[in-house]
């Protein structure tokens, strides 16, 4: 500071019409007019990189972010004060690009809008850090740049910010009532956004119709009257509308055969980390990138349009595999609703006569899992320090080798068949595979020119869950368990971003010409097979969903299951559908708002198809609905308490 005073810079300064005008602007009325084109154009940013970077960003969605901007800054005009109207709108532009900021790297990281429930119950924070580095893009710096400039024009004495008195409050104010007269007009900040946006539940739309603004005043809004907000509040209301649902999501059955033909076998489930089914059968540089799990699902059963239940986080699906529900926000039902009733695939076998094993290689304090798991009927639980061999982790994750080797030694010598339920995490973002030991000798593939890139170590990821996978299915057999146990496995999650460009080149993708509604199909599509002793090369290719497993080895094993949103796998059903309201219904993918043509990605046109076509679609989307407003009463309602054995 100290040296600009003796240097000539104050008159270049005081002679620079240019300064005198940033100057006149930063000390006037016209600075809050300044804030809002800044944070028009921050917003209009985080849009093209966000939920519009595959789409053209709606005027609509311009008009309205103008609006709500608005009514952000213009209070300023209330200030009598240059100075004070000064730090209180730097403060709020600052607050307002740190949320943009915030939302474009949890969005990068999850495909998914930022909500108050995840910052509130962080407990998957160390996984979004590990992973932030990866998140990071230069252009963000966009969303502080403005700061950087105006810090420089007033430390170096460039400018500075007048003492004018220069606007009433009264005119100000009738303004203001008046401007939010107006916004309250477009649907703005009332409850109507649930009517723009017909989904609630579905954060993208709520962004592109009510933007970002609009959208964290609901979600607010909504995490403060979550239990006021479900569709059924009474038990047989909504049973009446679960009998309906089930009988239109039984469309046919594959064979009834499959009825209880592995009653009274092992039973040993695997989520596997962010396996996806692009990579399933795939090569690169001339070598299969999962040979292991290739040869398992081409012997028994390939599941290949197994869909998850919700684009969020690992704990969410173990809650939909074992509930046959759909979870809330990221953890939430294992967070916030551990204590509720459901009819869970541990209780279900229990009451078979199996002996229950649960085993993760975390922290049970991770996801709040030591109380989750403390509620089902499970005769054994493994976590990180149960394990005797914890020399190879990855973070806070015992490393997949170590957790498949040591758990068949931990298992419960019982002549009762077992139902073993197994988490795997290696393969986990950011995909570095940090603490892995001699890691070259583990990875069977080259990736080529796509190593040090996301895709890169995503693919060497998928290669090591592959032969940890291989040492599973090895114990199995030196133990005689393999020929004669049912075996499922399914990826818990997306792992790729799937318009990351080099995937979309790995996938042979234009990424100036794709079918959107294809690549949105992919990114929800997991890996998924089962072995069921007497039953080989057998391939599935209709949509199923991660809420159809328990449904599907309860059907297989002969046991009673009381409630499940889902279907068996072997019933062919009309749609999935995804918690944010995305639907699979064959060739047929809506995004919550518009039904697309999955081959070619065209938009069908609901007024010139067939009557039938639209009868069936039309009603995919009613029941769709249905099934996602009664998991979600269920869920914050409680409603299957006392209700279930």
């Amino acid at each position: 500071m100290g040296k600009f005073e003796n240097c000539k810079l104050p008159k270049i300064v005081k002679e620079n019409k240019l300064l005198q005008a940033v100057e006149y602007i930063l000390s006037s009325r016209w600075y809050v007019v300044l804030i809002g084109i800044v944070l028009l154009l921050k917003t209009t940013f985080f849009y093209g990189n966000t939920v519009f970077k595959n789409d053209t960003i709606w005027l609509w969605s311009l008009r309205q972010t103008a609006l709500f901007i608005v009514v952000i800054v213009f209070p300023l005009l209330l200030f009598k004060k240059s100075v004070r109207r000064f730090e209180v709108g730097m403060i709020i532009n600052f607050l307002v690009s740190l949320l943009l900021f915030m939302d474009e790297l949890y969005y990068t990281y999850a495909s998914n809008i930022l909500s108050v429930m995840q910052v509130g119950n962080m407990q998957y924070k160390d996984e979004i850090l590990a992973a932030i580095p990866s998140l990071l893009d230069k252009s963000q710096i966009l969303y502080f740049i403005d700061f950087v400039i105006i810090a420089i024009l007033l430390l170096g004495k460039f400018v500075k910010i007048k003492q004018n008195d220069v606007f009433k409050v009264a005119p100000a104010l009738i303004t203001f009532v008046c401007i939010l007269f107006f916004c309250n007009s477009y649907h703005l900040i009332p409850e109507s956004l649930e009517l723009v946006t017909g989904y609630i539940y579905s954060k993208y739309n709520s962004v592109r119709y009510g933007t970002i603004y609009g959208y964290h005043y609901m979600d607010v809004k909504n995490a403060m009257t979550n239990n006021k907000n479900i569709a059924y509040t009474d038990y047989d209301v909504m049973m009446e509308d679960y009998r309906d649902l089930k009988e239109e999501k039984r469309l046919a059955r594959l064979d009834e055969q499959y009825e209880g033909i592995a009653q009274n076998k092992n039973v040993f489930v695997v989520q596997l980390e962010s396996v996806q089914e692009f990579v399933i059968g795939r090569e690169i540089e001339g070598k299969e990138i999962t040979p292991n799990l290739n040869q398992f699902l081409n012997e028994n059963i390939h599941i290949s349009n197994m869909h998850t239940s919700s684009y969020t986080t690992t704990a969410d699906a173990e809650h939909s595999f074992i509930t046959s529900i759909y979870p809330g926000e990221n953890g939430e039902a294992f967070s916030k609703y551990y204590s509720n009733t459901y009819d869970d695939v541990f209780g279900i076998f229990k009451r078979a006569g199996y002996t229950n094993v649960y085993a993760h290689g975390n922290y049970d304090t991770f996801w709040n899992r030591k109380n989750v798991f403390s509620k089902y009927a499970l005769d054994k639980v493994y976590f990180l320090g149960d394990f005797a061999d914890t020399s190879e982790q990855i973070r806070t994750y015992l490393s997949d080798e170590l957790l498949y080797r040591q758990i068949f030694e931990m298992l419960p010598e019982t002549e009762e068949p077992l139902f073993v339920d197994i988490v795997a995490a290696s393969s986990h973002k950011p995909f570095d595979l940090e603490g892995i030991q001699n890691k070259e000798e583990k990875i069977s593939i080259d990736v080529g020119k796509y190593a040090g890139t996301v895709l890169g170590n995503y693919l060497e990821a998928m290669s090591y869950a592959d032969y940890a996978f291989g040492i599973f299915l090895e114990e199995l057999k030196l133990r005689g368990l393999y020929e004669d146990s049912v075996i499922f496995i399914y990826g818990d999650h997306y792992g790729m971003t799937m318009y990351d460009e080099n995937l979309m080149e790995f996938l042979g993708e234009d990424f100036e010409n794709y079918n959107d509604a294809k690549m949105q199909f992919e990114f929800s599509n997991v890996a998924c097979g089962m072995r069921v002793p007497g039953i080989e090369n057998l391939h599935i290719d209709y949509p199923v969903s991660r809420v159809d497993i328990k449904p599907t080895l309860a059907q297989i094993c002969g046991i009673e299951d009381t409630f499940s949103l889902g279907t068996s796998i072997f019933e062919e059903k009309p749609y999935v559908c995804i918690n944010n309201g995305k639907i699979i219904a064959g060739e047929y993918y809506y995004d919550a708002e518009k039904w697309f043509v999955l081959e070619t990605g065209e938009i069908l046109d609901m007024a010139n198809i067939g009557d039938d076509l639209k009868k069936r679609l039309d009603r995919n989307v009613e029941y769709a609905k249905k099934e996602l407003e009664i998991s979600m009463s269920i869920l914050t309602g409680n409603l299957l308490k006392d209700k279930i054995k």
